[in-house]
């Protein structure tokens, strides 16, 4: 049996202090300073736990209880302290980055940390920068604090409409719809990948918004609209204003007045149209087919994309000055496999929705069904999952709890080892490339001080860097390419703060 002071429970056992913000992460090589740091967030209340080792993180655990991180960056922010940053925040750490000089660091490097996670960037060495730091403490806890307060009743809202979610950054979605649905005059830019909901976020946007929830929600697939027809669908005709006009329209934008106008994949519109768009946004005045005046209209707008605006307007495929007409109040929905705490709640709900396509009675999923569908990659997000749960009530005959054996074929093959299924074999080793690979890695590890740890991390860095490239960022191929799951590919990619 292991003790109370075992590794596991360093960094995962609940405190018996309080149900509140009690524990704060911390790294810090510098022993001396780790301890004043130390003695800072013990000023404010918190137990500090520091992290010894930076291969640690894989099993810090993000909580209610936990949920704020000291993080020095190194010299420079060149320090393995910037990937602790980038994991902590990848986890949801409110996480405070500090070093030694900071304050003269050139404007670009200190922005480094802050790109990497942190909410703030400290000099350690300034007079004020205990006060700095426990005052910064003081106002993360009173945030957290209020929204873990907060949060049944957010979920709560939010699962009369449809949206399900226990994650920190599903939370972090629900508060933005809360708060800019109260916007009612200002459009809204949902992102995210096909099948994360954001229909549904922008249905939750209409019904909050106190002076629009009246008013009609209507929404049109932008990639769905006639291309030879889309001026008049869009913004309506006059009666004989071209052939086949045998009655006068009033176009999506004056449908919607009094309330939302959800444009779906707004960057498949043809880039005249959006010049019109962006004039409607800003004058909110509309001009008919065939007339001579415009017509003032009140209609939200809410955009959504499934791909990078920014990518797009350097291919000059999105106009610029609409993408930042759009982008004043941003909500980036994430993917499934980026919120695996979610995959639970979301199960359960789509037993009840879905219930009657099946004989069955099952209103329950096994624990390895639920844990099968956290190791999958499911491209198609939260539609995919629904689809997977209603597949196995389909197929269910008896009343037990949803299992393994329910599962689609496709995905318990995902589920397989991919190296126990490799028809390659392992190629000889050849003594020439041997000797070769032997002077390469003792230049690893003098890059590296001779510390086994970091050069392995860097050999492993570097062979993501190599799948990278050859699969041309396909994460399924990395993962069948290294041998290693789905989740196991995203895990690095966040570790080693690749984009691609």
């Amino acid at each position: 049996m292991k003790g109370p002071n075992t590794e596991s429970d360093r960094f995962s056992r609940p405190s018996l202090r309080s149900e509140t913000i009690c524990r704060a992460m911390l790294w810090d090589e510098n022993r001396q300073r780790q301890q004043e740091v130390s003695k800072i967030i013990e000023s404010a209340g918190l137990q500090p736990i520091p992290i010894e080792d930076s291969s640690d993180c894989f099993r810090i655990e993000f909580s209610a209880k936990c949920c704020i991180a000291a993080v020095t960056t190194g010299p420079a922010a060149s320090g393995v302290g910037m990937r602790i940053i980038a994991d902590l925040k990848a986890k949801g750490f409110k996480v405070i980055a500090y070093e030694e000089g900071a304050e003269g660091w050139p404007i670009g490097t200190k922005c480094l940390p802050l790109l990497a996670g942190a909410v703030q960037l400290f000099d350690s060495s300034r007079t004020d920068f205990s006060r700095q730091l426990r005052e910064t403490i003081d106002g993360i806890v009173c945030v957290e604090t209020q929204k873990a307060s907060e949060g049944d009743g957010i979920k709560a809202i939010m699962r009369v409409r449809g949206l399900i979610g226990e994650s920190a950054a599903m939370m972090a979605v629900f508060r933005a719809v809360i708060q800019y649905s109260a916007l009612s005059d200002l459009p809204v830019l949902l992102a995210g990948e096909t099948g994360t909901g954001k229909e549904a976020i922008a249905r939750a946007i209409h019904s909050l918004d106190p002076n629009r929830n009246r008013g009609p929600f209507v929404p049109v697939n932008c990639g769905a609209v006639n291309r030879a027809l889309v001026e008049s669908e869009f913004f309506g005709h006059r009666r004989g204003a071209f052939t086949g006009a045998d009655r006068e329209r009033k176009g999506l934008f004056r449908s919607a007045e009094g309330g939302v106008l959800f444009l779906d994949e707004i960057s498949e519109l043809d880039v005249p149209l959006q010049s019109r768009l962006l004039r409607v946004l800003q004058e909110n005045r509309v001009l008919s087919v065939g007339e001579d005046r415009e017509v003032e209209v009140s209609a939200r707008v809410v955009a959504a994309t499934n791909q990078d605006l920014e990518q797009l307007m350097r291919q000059n495929r999105f106009r610029p000055d609409l993408f930042h007409r759009l982008n004043v109040l941003l909500i980036s929905v994430p993917p499934l496999r980026d919120r695996p705490d979610d995959i639970a709640p979301l199960v359960e709900h789509f037993l009840q929705k879905c219930r009657s396509v099946s004989t069955s009675s099952v209103t329950v999923a096994g624990a390895d069904f639920v844990e099968a569908l956290q190791q999958v990659e499911l491209s198609g997000n939260v539609r995919q999952l629904e689809n997977v749960v209603r597949q196995a009530l389909v197929r269910k005959t008896t009343d037990l709890p949803l299992s393994l054996g329910d599962l689609p074929v496709e995905i318990l093959r995902q589920l397989l080892n991919p190296s126990q299924n490799s028809t390659h074999k392992p190629k000889p080793v050849d003594i020439t490339a041997s000797e070769t690979s032997t002077n390469l890695f003792v230049r690893i590890l003098e890059a590296n001080q001779w510390n086994l740890r970091r050069s392995l991390e860097d050999c492993e860095r570097q062979a993501l860097e190599a799948a990278i490239q050859r699969t041309h960022g396909n994460q399924s191929a990395i993962a069948r390419l290294l041998s290693i799951t789905p989740r196991s590919v995203y895990n690095m990619l966040h570790r080693y703060q690749l984009r691609f």
